[in-house]
């Protein structure tokens, strides 16, 4: 079975799974006609299944958002926008979520249903594992990336499902450690959200400083 093929039947499985109380399948709101044909929203911007790297975000906004965008990103949304800055730094520009360049990376979050309650509402314990455990872990296997980033704390609680030998640490202390080398799946990078609320605790300039440290890693076989 070939890389796109595995994908096609993880998508078909996220558009028929149940997801845990407090979220919604993309594939039942609205009758699924703002669902997409890729494992979620963000996809849609950076889904290369032959991706040098994963950027694994925290979630795809609330219902709201949804709705109110068609199940699509705005280009003034800022953590899309940051996200962008830092990846132009270190040599990869995805474009705007309206009009994606192609780049060898693949984006997806750790909470694949979506929330109500507004974008920054917490995510619970539940909703990260139910996604790491049957999507994003397998989405890993499928892409075998050589590097994978996580955006914020809830980000990096997600993929400890998948790797439960990672350090349960706060994130200032995450950003001290050196790149975690995954068994057989790549080099992994925590790296500070890069949304609103990520920038006020992490500014920026600091930021783009964390994902300097990435650039010695690009060119590792995989």
């Amino acid at each position: 079975m070939t890389r796109a093929e595995k994908y096609l039947q993880l998508v078909e499985f996220r558009q028929r799974a149940t997801f845990p109380p407090g979220l919604q399948n993309p594939s039942q709101i609205e009758g699924g006609k703002f669902d997409c044909p890729q494992l979620g929203p963000w996809s849609l911007w950076q889904g290369n299944l032959d991706a040098e790297m994963l950027v694994i975000g925290q979630d795809w906004g609330d219902e709201n958002y949804f709705r109110l965008n068609g199940g699509r990103d705005t280009d003034d949304n800022l953590t899309d926008q940051n996200l962008r800055k830092l990846l132009t730094s270190i040599g990869f520009d995805p474009g705007p979520p309206s009009s994606p360049m192609e780049q060898p990376l693949f984006f997806t979050n750790g909470v694949l249903g979506i929330k109500s309650g507004g974008m920054s509402a917490d995510l619970k314990h539940d909703w990260l594992r139910h996604s790491s455990l049957n999507f994003t872990g397998p989405l890993i296997e499928i892409i075998r990336p050589k590097l994978i980033i996580t955006l914020g704390i809830s980000a990096y609680k997600a993929i400890r499902f998948i790797f439960p030998y990672l350090p349960y640490e706060p994130m200032n202390n995450l950003l001290k450690y050196p790149p975690f080398h995954l068994s057989g799946s790549g080099v992994l990078f925590p790296m500070a959200h890069c949304g609103g609320l990520g920038s006020v605790n992490r500014n920026m300039e600091e930021q783009s400083k964390d994902w300097k440290k990435i650039v010695p890693y690009l060119h590792l076989p995989k």
